[in-house]
């Protein structure tokens, strides 16, 4: 079994929570018999799994989309973690320095916030139930339209899949997270000189 690490801020640290936590969400929430309880190794693996995937969806990433019918191109700024870092050792993206609850309130840099707490080990029931880090079909394909007659299938030309479900999402206060950014690109004029 894996073994968990929820020391805040720790070098080692592989989840924001224990087990014990997470089961403690589970206790309180519908339905009453969640997959949690399936297995301690199977919970520790979605716990750790879900702490990364949370992790890396606020990650800062700039995808370049191509532009369509002569339009052109652009950047793609996914969101990101507002605030810092609490320390340069740390492992996970949390602790955090310039962070806010719901209510406005600071959140102490040598804490875990329960928002994020609860996001994760609903996350780690989801993931218990359907693995949604695997890509779907419908996103990897990346269909944007079908039509019947003479038959057509347009596809995406970029494929940006989202792991973490909304219902995980919605757990956190917005202010967590920048806003995605669209950046514009110009081509290039180069004079020879």
């Amino acid at each position: 079994m894996p073994t968990i690490d929820a020391t805040v801020g720790s070098a080692l640290a592989n989840s924001y929570e224990t087990l014990a936590e997470a089961a403690t969400y589970f206790d309180e929430r519908i339905p009453i018999s969640p997959p949690w309880i399936a297995s301690g190794d199977a919970a520790a693996r979605a716990l750790i799994t879900a702490t990364r995937q949370l992790d890396a969806y606020a990650q800062p990433v700039r995808l370049y989309m191509q532009g369509n019918g002569g339009q052109p191109g652009y950047f793609m700024v996914r969101r990101q973690w507002t605030g810092t870092p609490a320390s340069a050792t740390q492992r996970l993206a949390w602790p955090r320095v310039g962070m806010f609850d719901r209510n406005g309130n600071a959140i102490p840099s040598t804490v875990i916030p329960q928002e994020l707490k609860d996001a994760e080990s609903e996350f780690a029931g989801q993931l218990l139930k359907t693995d949604t880090t695997l890509n779907l079909d419908q996103v990897t394909q990346g269909i944007r339209s079908v039509s019947a007659g003479s038959v057509s299938v347009s596809f995406k030309d970029t494929i940006i899949p989202q792991v973490v479900p909304d219902a995980v999402l919605n757990m956190m206060p917005p202010s967590w997270f920048t806003e995605d950014v669209v950046e514009g690109s110009q081509k290039a004029d180069f004079e020879v000189i």
